[in-house]
């Protein structure tokens, strides 16, 4: 998503630069008559994108959200039709207007897309609406989807805390059914080599230390997830479920993974950061102070 400082507001057609920009700029502060207006004048304008590849929706729903009559503005795009489901940057892999708002946590939106036509479960069932949601701690939004019948697997409901599915998706021989899934990236970052079933577990423990799911831990922890596994497709970042409770300044979460043998002295693989490191640059001076006194315990107890 652009940065505040990056308003990517120009057309690539250049026949309609400057009601691009105008319409750019209606939609950015509430300005529906005039975009009405714009709109009803310059009809491409409805599905026309920037030089980056944003159409207006995106403009609606990209960071940091939650723009004036962002209703009005929505309903004013669609009714002149702006396709909902339109790939914003990258037509083949780019997000989509709901992504975005789901990134924002911006609920009223996504509901309205919903509502005009977007997949709950994201185009080809790629799940990555609810999956950003969680990945971005947007609970507003997290929860609109699961209220509106959201499919959820193995990761997605170990993230939204349904624990009480967990034992659905595996069999009486302890192996994980289909109806478990794969593994999503919740970004649009592929995956080197593709996703590896092998870890769908490891990362279904991952997804539950994002949602802030203690109990969602506790079972898969149970049937036999690595405390301190760190498995691939999560934007690269490379952390164990430890970094994840600290971010979200989860004691309970932390407590229970370091009863379980979670190591203090990991360092994720994108920023070389521990759990410790992530606490403080999250700032979570509580989660911190645990972290240092449960490291000094364990050097004082080895």
């Amino acid at each position: 998503m652009a940065s505040a400082n990056d308003i990517d507001d120009h057309a690539a057609d250049e026949r309609l630069q400057d009601g691009y920009r105008a319409a750019c700029h209606a939609v950015k502060h509430g300005e529906v008559e005039r975009l009405r207006a714009l709109l009803a004048q310059s009809p491409a304008l409805a599905n026309a994108r920037s030089i980056q590849g944003r159409t207006l929706l995106h403009q609606l729903c990209d960071w940091p959200g939650h723009y004036p009559r962002g209703l009005e503005t929505g309903q004013a795009l669609v009714e002149a039709g702006a396709d909902v489901n339109a790939r914003a940057i990258d037509p083949e892999r780019g997000e989509t207007g709901l992504q975005w708002a789901a990134s924002n946590d911006d609920a009223d939106l996504a509901g309205f897309l919903l509502d005009a036509g977007a997949p709950i479960d994201g185009l080809h069932d790629d799940r990555r609406p609810l999956a950003q949601s969680i990945w971005y701690g947007c609970r507003q939004v997290t929860d609109l989807l699961v209220r509106r019948g959201a499919a959820l697997d193995l990761e997605l409901a170990a993230a939204v805390g349904r624990a009480d599915l967990l034992p659905s998706y595996f069999g009486a021989d302890g192996e994980l059914l289909p109806s478990a899934g794969r593994h999503r990236e919740p970004v649009n970052v592929p995956i080197p080599g593709g996703a590896k079933p092998e870890e769908l577990l490891q990362q279904a423990l991952i997804y539950a230390a994002i949602g802030g799911s203690t109990a969602s831990a506790v079972y898969l922890l149970d049937r036999g997830a690595d405390v301190n596994g760190v498995p691939s497709g999560f934007d690269r970042t490379g952390a164990s479920a430890l970094h994840w409770a600290a971010a979200g300044d989860n004691a309970a979460l932390a407590e229970l993974l370091l009863a379980r043998g979670a190591n203090l002295s990991l360092r994720d693989a994108r920023y070389g950061g521990t759990p410790l490191d992530w606490a403080e640059h999250f700032e979570h001076p509580e989660m911190a102070a645990f972290l240092r006194e449960a490291g000094s315990s364990s050097r004082d107890h080895s």
